[in-house]
């Protein structure tokens, strides 16, 4: 049995201030179609983009502007009975993402809810000493079995992530727990030999878990490589990355539940056309897409274009900034389709940025 008298605990804390808010970003959507020679925009979707007032983002929600008929109306009993169109249709919430930084601005947990304001699954983020990500666990709230191991200070503090060691009377065996929003999610056991050799034994996590990420860094701090697990901890699959020798991301290989090479994204960067060239290639290394980006005067994406494995260009995406060099346009051209009408002046969709 594990001595609970040699418990360690670490536990990282946020503490929270009163939110003051700078400013939001809403990124509104339009589908653009022509019908008998005139060009029509429809508003479909919208996101709106809420920042702290040192400028961290607190939350992101998607807003949905196809309500059905039968939520723009109410039924009207009385003398005037019969259905009446309600004054607050033009949109409904679909998705809410809520996020909580640390004081550098390091993204520490994210919340999606639904239209309800039902949660969906919380994710945290873990980083060492560095501040480099080292893993990040998603769980379903709901799905939860245990209960709180640790209680949260009612006041000022809120328990975001913590870990439990302990060992057995003959400290031979280690078991570290490690805690999100107090809850023990996953559960490491440790052998330990005579020379203090630590073996891991196996891991254990709670039904609850939807996945969990460890990321690997080299001396340069870059990411080389990311190892996922599932529901029970089963393998989802891993990926690797390469780079050259400014530091650039040249390579990303992609590795199925089973270790074998699913994907390979290959990366060039042409300085002197001020482009970047990404050729996908499926497990038998057979080209399948391409996507050419040419960067602007301040090396951000201008034109994005999709192309097959036979050059010709399937998707378009045009970049519009201010005079701040913020986005502020997004307009998205249907290649094949609008090769048909030989017609490519027309985008399919334009997202629009207001600050």
């Amino acid at each position: 049995m594990l001595n609970s008298s040699k418990l360690i605990i670490y536990i990282y804390k946020i503490f929270f201030t009163s939110m003051l808010f700078a400013n939001q970003t809403s990124i509104k959507t339009f589908h653009v179609f022509s019908s008998f020679g005139t060009q029509t925009k429809e508003l479909k979707n919208s996101i709106t983009l809420t920042y702290d007032n040192s400028g961290f983002i607190l939350d992101s929600t998607i807003f949905t502007h196809n309500v059905p008929l039968n939520e723009k109306y109410i039924y009207v009993s009385g003398e005037n009975e019969g259905l009446k169109l309600q004054r607050t249709y033009d949109k409904k919430k679909v998705l809410s993402y809520i996020f909580e930084n640390d004081s550098l601005g390091k993204r520490i947990s994210t919340t999606l809810r639904g239209s309800k304001d039902s949660i969906y699954w919380k994710e945290f983020n873990k980083y060492d000493e560095r501040g480099l990500l080292i893993k990040k666990l998603r769980y379903n709230p709901s799905e939860i079995k245990n209960e709180k191991s640790v209680q949260d200070n009612k006041y000022q503090e809120k328990l975001i992530w913590g870990e439990l060691y302990n060992y057995n009377a003959s400290n031979t065996i280690l078991e570290k727990k490690e805690l999100y929003d107090s809850y023990v999610l996953e559960t490491t056991i440790f052998d330990i030999d005579s020379l203090n050799n630590i073996k891991k034994r196996g891991e254990y996590f709670d039904s609850s878990v939807i996945f969990r990420t460890i990321y690997f860094h080299n001396s340069n701090k870059k990411l080389i490589k990311e190892i996922s697990v599932g529901k029970s901890g089963k393998s989802i699959g891993s990926r690797s990355y390469n780079y050259d020798i400014l530091g650039r991301k040249t390579q990303i290989k992609t590795y199925d539940s089973d270790g074998l090479l699913y994907e390979t994204l290959n990366i060039a960067h042409d300085d002197k056309l001020s482009k970047i060239y990404e050729y996908y290639f499926d497990s038998s290394t057979q080209l399948f897409s391409v996507k050419e980006t040419l960067l602007n005067s301040q090396g951000n994406p201008y034109v994005v274009a999709i192309l097959d494995d036979e050059d010709r260009i399937l998707e378009k995406n045009v970049y519009y900034y201010d005079v701040q060099g913020r986005i502020d346009q997004i307009k998205q051209y249907d290649m094949i389709r609008q090769r048909q009408y030989d017609n490519f002046q027309i985008p399919v969709k334009v997202s629009i940025y207001e600050y």
